[in-house]
């Protein structure tokens, strides 16, 4: 099996998983609860699954692996990703890199939403 259809078949369930759950979630209220709760629950999930995977559990499949992380949880949410990296920059001790990290990712996406929006409003 090639590791991009491993990595599909995960980005198809996971983003299946969060519109579930932001669909169900997100009636609470206007702050976007659904959104955040699949960020929290990726970033919770990517901090279990990277720490068996690498640390814990030997001899696993690398199509676990991208299945796991790059697959479902990237569909699920791409935050978890982010802040898994960003907890590998903390433990090697790049301060630097960390708060570049947290600063342009949060930062620039909200940027890059703005920007992005503006366009759309301008064009329509």
């Amino acid at each position: 099996m090639s590791n991009l259809l491993v990595v599909m078949l995960g980005c198809a369930l996971g983003g299946a998983m969060r519109y579930l759950i932001t669909t169900y979630i997100n009636k609470l209220g206007y702050f976007p609860y659904g959104t955040l709760a699949v960020n929290l629950i990726g970033c919770f999930l990517i901090g279990m699954i990277a720490t068996l995977l690498t640390e814990k559990i030997q001899g696993t499949s690398p199509y676990l692996s991208l299945f796991l992380t790059v697959g479902f949880l990237g569909g699920l949410t791409t935050f978890s990703s982010f802040t898994n990296e960003t907890l590998i920059l903390w433990r090697t001790g790049d301060f630097i890199s960390v708060v570049l990290n947290v600063g342009l990712n949060t930062f620039g996406g909200l940027l890059a939403v703005w920007i992005g929006r503006i366009l759309i409003y301008m064009a329509f």
